[in-house]
């Protein structure tokens, strides 16, 4: 019995396995992979990565169908650019003898030879070289285990520190809980359960406001009375004014004419401080208010200072003399009184003089080729400037008038922001010689605002030419 049963356990051992394919790669003297494919299936090769063996080489396509599993065996796919020494049966053979000799012929792109578990050989295409062979499929390796006591167990990972933590916690907050749903909390009570002492004094009772009512009621009567007495009074003040005597008119006619008469000398009192009138009765000795204004007859001067310190004017009694001004000079006048001011007369011997003209002055000003350091089209840059040159004249206009011969050119330089707005205004080079000119350019530009950058600040070197067309 044991013999026998050896004998079926040899004849079982004794089954032959099918063989697999054993494939290497070598390209450039190296072996590229190796492989041992298992599982009967198509085994392709190329560039593209969804390829079974990837290999970067320029003769080969992006996927190319190197063994197809056709049933039980292989066929293997050669292109025209292969060359291969294949072993079929005893006898080796070049892929070249066989095309000649017609034992393979081609279908599509590809020449097709069927493969039996003898086959083996050798496939070359430029520097690569494919070795192939049908081998009998070694023992699966067992996996590799590490030893226990490297292993470890799933209590070894545990944090011990955070979970007795963690359920400390989680005690103290399950205590709490139960606590709260255990304590006996105090609930609103019911209105009826209330004692009646403290319902009277919570709750209003209805004839404190039928009171009040009447109250009101007995306050309207006397309202009433007083408005009538008001009225009745209003009328005897009528009836008396009615009844008044001649006397009485006469003597509200006096009193009228006595406000009148305050009320003029108050007026009289205001005109004393109107600073023009004070002007026209000052002396002129070339000291006064008067020769203050129009001493040097400069167009720009500030008047309010030049009219400080006017305080009033000299009033003239009915003797024509003003008081208050000394006696002096060759001059002679007309004193006016303040009834004589009012159309009725005029004032003899005065006389307006000529009138002064103001001269007319006109300037040129052209812009030059900017300088521009950014990414910032220069050309836009100068658009911008040009649209605002009238500004800029009108600064160069303000210095002829002082100036008539002023002339030259003026370098201003200035920063645009990331935002588009101008920063950092500064003169680099005048040869006009005016610096109110220049700071009124500065103060123009420093307001202008151009279209944002792109790539940050941009530096700006513009010139400006200036030149009188008189």
């Amino acid at each position: 019995m044991a013999t026998q049963a050896a004998a079926r356990q040899a004849q079982v051992g004794s089954t032959p396995k099918p063989k697999i394919l054993r494939i290497g790669i070598i390209q450039g003297g190296r072996i590229v992979e190796e492989r041992l494919v298992r599982k009967r299936e198509n085994i392709t090769i190329g560039q593209s990565a969804k390829n079974m063996f990837v290999v970067p080489s320029e003769a080969l396509p992006r996927n190319w169908l190197l063994f197809e599993a056709s049933g039980s065996q292989y066929v293997a796919n050669f292109s025209d650019g292969m060359d291969a020494r294949i072993a079929v049966g005893n006898e080796i053979i070049s892929l070249a003898q066989l095309k000649q000799t017609g034992k393979i012929h081609k279908k599509g792109a590809s020449w097709p030879l069927p493969l039996d578990e003898r086959s083996r050989g050798k496939i070359t295409l430029a520097d690569m070289t494919i070795l192939f062979q049908f081998v009998t499929p070694p023992p699966p390796q067992p996996r590799p285990q590490l030893p226990a006591s490297v292993r470890g167990s799933a209590l070894s990972d545990v944090d011990w520190f955070f979970t007795t933590i963690a359920a400390v916690s989680f005690l103290l907050h399950l205590i709490l809980v139960i606590y709260l749903r255990n304590v006996d909390w105090p609930r609103k009570p019911d209105i009826e359960a209330v004692p009646d002492r403290f319902v009277q004094m919570i709750v209003k009772k209805p004839e404190e406001k039928k009171v009040e009512k009447v109250a009101e009621v007995k306050k309207e009567p006397e309202k009433e009375k007083e408005v009538e007495k008001k009225k009745g009074a209003d009328e005897e003040k009528k009836v008396a004014k009615k009844e008044m005597t001649e006397e009485e008119k006469a003597k509200a006619a006096e009193e009228k004419a006595r406000l009148d008469a305050e009320r003029r000398a108050r007026l009289a009192e205001q005109v004393k401080s109107t600073g023009l009138l004070k002007l026209l009765g000052a002396k002129a000795d070339g000291e006064g208010s008067i020769a203050d204004v129009l001493g040097k007859g400069d167009v720009d001067r500030d008047q309010e200072k030049a009219f400080q310190g006017v305080g009033g004017v000299g009033v003239a009694n009915n003797n024509d003399q003003l008081r208050g001004i000394k006696s002096g000079g060759s001059g002679s006048g007309r004193v006016a009184n303040v009834g004589g001011l009012r159309g009725g007369g005029s004032i003899a011997g005065g006389g307006t003089g000529a009138a002064a003209v103001e001269k007319k002055v006109s300037g040129v000003v052209k812009s030059e080729a900017p300088a521009v350091d950014g990414e910032l089209d220069p050309a836009m840059v100068a658009k911008e400037v040009r649209s605002r040159l009238g500004a800029i004249k009108a600064c160069y206009e303000r210095g002829l008038k002082r100036n008539p011969n002023l002339s030259g050119k003026i370098v201003i330089h200035w920063t645009i922001t990331q935002a588009g707005t101008v920063s950092g205004v500064d003169v680099e080079q005048d040869t006009l010689g005016d610096a109110e000119v220049a700071s009124c350019i500065k103060s123009l530009i420093a307001r202008w605002r151009f279209p944002a950058p792109s790539g940050g600040s941009v530096e700006v070197s513009f010139p400006f030419v200036f030149q009188s067309s008189q």
